[in-house]
């Protein structure tokens, strides 16, 4: 319940606390005096998109605070719980908007930051607003089915769930569906004959390092020979015993045949080092032979090797790869992209086979729901006419229409209208297509009457919900919005004094000014005398006029009277 309302610098409204009581709370004022300004500031608390018009005048910064009793709403402890936000669970919550000319907006719940989605999910949970312009937003087409939904018998409310829960599982497969890329299959046959002209090119990191080691060795191959080769002639010679090893064996033979008692030259010691160094030079040689041997290729070798060179430099300038390191990259790459395609693909077909039986099952339990909705349907149409013959509509047929549609919905398969015949001989049509807007008031009224017992929001607001109506039926209105006001907080702006004479509780709005500026004053109706004025005024007298004042005391008793 709303119990109290905070406007600062809001329209014409510098700074105004308004007190709201349970029961039915009229609000009252003459044209032009600021009354719907109140909806516009529950609007702003209900998420609505602010205009920087509604700062008022000479001003920076507007608020809008609520605060609301909650000792008694379960559905919003359940909804603050579902926001983890269990620690505002209290016997009240206060909820604030505040706007600036600089376009930014913070919302406050019980005086802390949160985003607007959460104030706005909370301040939905606790009013509900019908304000002229309302009438085809509650007629959409979610808000009827909503409607008919909560004539649902037990079955039927358990169907609607499994379905939505079905329906919710079925969106989630879509969602992931939609992440998995189409086109897996094309993606798939691109990576595989990737691998396979690696694989036909031996283009693994082992081999393609061994071929290039080869390929250099190749390369330099001639230089290489040709200093081993001169090498092999010094220390062997071009033929046989003409080398520098030959001629060191002569040396040496001389040698040991000479005495080794000369003063200068000692022939043992020349021998020793002599063989020292030839061990060296034979194992030079050696090395030098099989070095020659490493750089000997056949004419085979030759072109294999600059055979897989070109398939190296061809596959790297096909894909566009600087290096033999970013080809052997890339081939890992399409490797694991080629095994993330299969895993998707067969993620993919589980997921659509999935996705089979859901709508499968979707369809038999939307086909359930939609008898369930039928005979909904017939009580809702029973409850809205009593309602509607109490609200001056004498020949009245509603109709509450199902059609099946053929694709699934979040709400099931049906598309549901209401039509209406409000004369006899019409044929019904679609009420938002046939009613004015003084006769779609009060069919909106009669709908809010049937549902106000099953919806758990505990303020209704309407403004103006008098709208192109007058005499009795104004009466009817008073009298149904009274009724409402026993299971609800009632919060009504009107023009007509046949529905302020039914008022638990009422507030005037009045517009003042010193010649220098404007405001709004929003003044409680205590005393019966002030109300008795005040209703004398709305009839087009200025609660002087004794004849009037008579009339509006005695409407007020006759309300009393019907209603005690």
């Amino acid at each position: 319940m709303l119990k109290t309302l905070v406007i600062k610098n809001f329209l014409i409204v510098e700074y105004q606390e308004i007190e709201f009581q349970p029961g039915l709370n009229i609000i009252t004022g003459e044209t032009g005096t600021g009354k719907s300004l109140l909806v516009n500031a529950l609007l702003l608390l209900l998420g609505s998109r602010f205009r920087e018009e509604w700062i008022r005048q000479g001003g920076d910064v507007a608020l809008v605070e609520g605060c609301f009793e909650i000792a008694t709403c379960g559905a919003l402890r359940e909804k603050l719980r579902e926001l983890n936000l269990d620690h505002e669970i209290r016997d009240r919550v206060v909820i604030s908007r505040e706007i600036t000319r600089a376009g930014k907006s913070k919302a406050r719940l019980n005086g802390r930051v949160v985003p607007a989605q959460v104030a706005r999910m909370v301040a939905s949970a606790l009013v509900d607003v019908y304000a002229q312009g309302d009438q085809i937003r509650f007629l959409e087409p979610e808000n009827k089915i909503a409607i008919l939904d909560a004539f649902l018998a037990e079955e039927g409310k358990t169907l609607k769930k499994t379905y939505q829960e079905f329906f919710e599982r079925l969106e989630s497969i879509e969602g992931h569906l939609q992440q998995l890329q189409r086109g897996q299959e094309e993606k798939m046959k691109e990576c595989e004959q990737i691998l396979q002209e690696m694989e036909e090119g031996r283009i693994e990191p082992q081999r393609v390092g061994e071929v290039e080691e080869e390929f250099r060795r190749l390369s330099s191959s001639q230089a290489y020979l040709e200093a081993i080769d001169s090498l092999l002639v010094l220390l062997l010679g071009e033929e046989e015993g003409g080398g520098f090893l030959s001629r060191l064996a002569r040396i040496k033979g001389l040698l040991r045949n000479l005495p080794d008692d000369f003063p200068f030259f000692s022939p043992s010691s020349v021998l020793e080092t002599l063989e020292k160094a030839e061990i060296d030079l034979r194992e030079l040689s050696y090395l030098a032979r099989r070095a020659q041997e490493a750089f000997s290729f056949s004419p085979e070798r030759v072109e294999e090797l600059e055979r897989d060179i070109s398939e190296i430099e061809r596959l790297k300038r096909k894909y566009r790869l600087l290096t033999t390191d970013d080809l052997l990259a890339f081939r890992e790459r399409t490797v694991q992209d080629l095994e993330a395609l299969k895993r998707e693909i067969a993620e993919r077909e589980k997921l659509e086979k999935e996705k089979r039986m859901l709508l499968e099952e979707i369809g038999k339990i939307g086909e359930q729901l939609s008898r369930e909705r039928k005979k909904a349907a017939q009580i809702l149409r029973e409850k809205v006419e009593r309602e509607l013959k109490e609200l001056a509509f004498r020949k009245v047929e509603f109709i509450p229409f199902l059609e099946k549609t053929q694709e699934p919905g979040s709400s099931g398969f049906d598309r549901i209208s209401f039509l209406v015949s409000l004369n006899p001989g019409e044929i019904p049509a679609p009420v938002e297509e046939v009613a004015s807007g003084g006769e779609l008031s009060r069919i909106i009224l009669a709908l809010k009457s049937v549902t106000s017992g099953l919806s758990s929001v505990p303020t209704l607001i309407f403004d103006e919900i008098d709208q192109g109506i007058g005499g009795r039926t104004a009466l009817w209105v008073g009298d149904k919005l009274r009724r409402l006001a026993q299971g609800h907080q009632v919060i009504c702006i009107t023009h007509l004094p046949q529905i302020a004479a039914f008022a638990h509780h009422h507030l005037k709005v009045e517009k003042l000014d010193d010649s220098v500026r404007t405001w709004t004053k929003v003044s409680y109706l205590w005393e019966k005398e002030e109300r008795v004025r005040e209703i004398a005024r709305m009839m087009g007298d200025e609660g002087k006029e004794a004849s009037a004042l008579t009339y509006a005391e005695l409407l007020m008793e006759r309300v009393r009277d019907e209603n005690s």
